[in-house]
């Protein structure tokens, strides 16, 4: 029917296509993504829309539909979501047990494993939030609308965050940000994804490594780096390393506490905020882990909150 309508006479295609995420998509021409909304003869199925270079001046729009495939990650998040709200009472009040009898002073001989017991719970629970978090990142479950984010002191509570981490173990931590440059997102999640890259960092690194933190602008878009010059990572993880669970250096990730989710929890922050995740790294140099936000997220202060945003720890 479309094809003998567009015989007859040229017709925009955004006039028999009208929902929003499409027009939008075709308009602001953001080609590399692609966009999802459902059909219109059918509100049921959910296509997927990309746009491919054809010619010199022309365009070819790949429609797919992607409504089983959508289902199907539906349920799983459901799941994941479902059993992880019901591991999480019981581990809070296991934990709660634990603290009581660690803090009581009345158990010396057990104080070793009460201790060793608290830390496996303690990182359970994190596991547990975040599958919780993911899963509302997939679904985007009552998302509600972005706001301005004051970047800059979000990340120097970040820092002050991995300072304490950090510990005894000597990190230095320094942090380089435009005081007066914010985004258009979601705070809980930029703090998550930014805490991740960060924690990540210092977990991952031998005891008085540098990790530097940058949050800057220029005139393509808006970006955030986590430098370090730690071990670095090997070429053939770099493409996995983002998927959940995934991990280059099993024992390792085990004894600093990660869970194996945190960058898959970054790359799905970023697609949120119709940004990408970059990583480079050299074994032996270090590694760098950028966050590039698209330019029209970008939110500038007449006056930075932050007298001081550049610090060094």
């Amino acid at each position: 029917m479309v094809c003998a309508l567009l015989r007859t006479r040229p017709l925009s295609i955004t006039t028999l296509v009208r929902h929003p995420s499409f027009v939008g998509f075709l308009t602001q021409r953001r080609y590399k993504y692609s966009a999802e909304f459902p059909s219109p003869v059918n509100d049921a199925q959910l296509l997927s829309v990309r746009v491919a270079p054809y010619s010199k001046k022309r365009r070819l729009l790949l429609v797919t539909d992607v409504s089983r495939v959508r289902r199907l990650e539906q349920v799983r998040s459901d799941f994941v979501a479902n059993v992880s709200h019901e591991l999480r009472t019981p581990l809070t009040v296991i934990n709660g047990y634990l603290e009581t009898l660690h803090d009581s002073g009345e158990v010396e001989r057990w104080e070793l494993p009460l201790r060793r017991m608290q830390q496996q719970t303690g990182r359970m629970l994190h596991i547990i939030e975040s599958l919780l978090m993911l899963s509302r990142l997939e679904t985007q479950r009552d998302a509600p609308p972005p706001q301005p984010v004051d970047v800059p002191a979000l990340l120097k509570e970040v820092i002050e965050d991995a300072i304490a981490l950090s510990g005894e173990h000597g990190h230095q931590l320094k942090l380089e940000a435009d005081p007066l440059l914010g985004v258009h997102g979601w705070e809980r999640e930029l703090h998550s994804a930014f805490s991740n890259l960060v924690f990540n960092a210092v977990r991952h690194t031998p005891d008085g490594s540098t990790v530097t933190v940058r949050w800057y602008a220029d005139r393509h878009s808006v970006h955030l780096e986590v430098e370090d010059n730690g071990e670095g990572i090997p070429p053939q993880h770099l493409s996995r390393i983002t998927e959940r669970f995934y991990r280059v250096d099993r024992g390792r990730q085990r004894q600093t506490g990660g869970s194996g989710l945190g960058l898959a929890i970054v790359k799905h922050v970023m697609h949120h905020h119709n940004g990408q995740l970059h990583v480079t790294s050299l074994v032996g140099v270090g590694s760098l882990f950028a966050c590039d936000f698209p330019p029209e997220r970008t939110v500038r202060k007449e006056t930075p909150l932050l007298e001081n945003v550049c610090t060094e720890q």
